[in-house]
This record gives structure tokens, C-alpha cells and sequence, in this order.
């Protein structure tokens, strides 16, 4: 009768056992589920806030927005010389600008 007793206990614990393990597997399951469905929607929104920065970087839109702000396209270029103050254009000898600066190249 004592063995009878244990044997039952043994298998009762295992039953009781297996209904944890796969209670916890399923919660797990259903929480990687989810995580995956909310990586799906941010990566989805991230590629549309990528295609909006690409799209506001376009130079007619940024002109536009310039333009609503009230600035005006430069008409003609004109130089200042840092070192003795003064401005200067080169619009009327239809050649370009010196510029000396380090490193550039034109």
C-alpha cells in the first residue's frame, strides 16, 4: 500500500510538474509573439520616418520652406576678403572667385 501511495505521488508531481513547464513555455511563446509583432511595427516606422527625411531633404522642399520662411535666392555672389574688409564680385568678369582656403579644391 505504501508504494502504491508513492507511485501515485510520483506521478501526480509529474503531471503537476509538465503542467508548469508548459504553462510557462506557452506565456513565453505568446510573449516572443508579441515582441516580434512590435519589432514589425517599429521597423515599419522607421522605414516610413527614413522615407520622410530622404523626402524633406529634397532640395525643392527645402526651397519651398525657405521661401515660406521669406528668404530669397541670391541674385549675385558677392566675397568678402576677411583680411582687408573688402566685398568683391567677379559677376561682371564672368570668371570664378578665388578662394584660398585650405584644403579646397575647386
Amino acid at each position: 500500500m505504501p508504494f502504491l501511495l508513492l507511485v501515485v505521488g510520483l506521478l501526480a508531481g509529474a503531471l503537476v510538474g509538465m503542467l508548469v513547464i508548459s504553462t510557462t513555455l506557452a506565456a513565453g511563446s505568446f510573449r516572443i509573439s508579441t515582441l516580434q509583432q512590435q519589432n514589425q511595427a517599429l521597423a515599419k516606422q522607421q522605414q516610413q520616418l527614413q522615407q520622410q527625411v530622404a523626402q524633406d531633404q529634397a532640395p525643392s522642399v527645402i526651397a519651398q520652406r525657405a521661401e515660406k520662411l521669406g528668404l530669397q535666392p541670391v541674385k549675385q555672389l558677392e566675397f568678402l576678403n576677411v583680411k582687408t574688409g573688402k566685398v568683391s564680385s567677379n559677376a561682371a568678369t564672368g570668371s570664378t572667385a578665388l578662394i584660398q582656403v585650405p584644403g579646397y579644391t575647386p
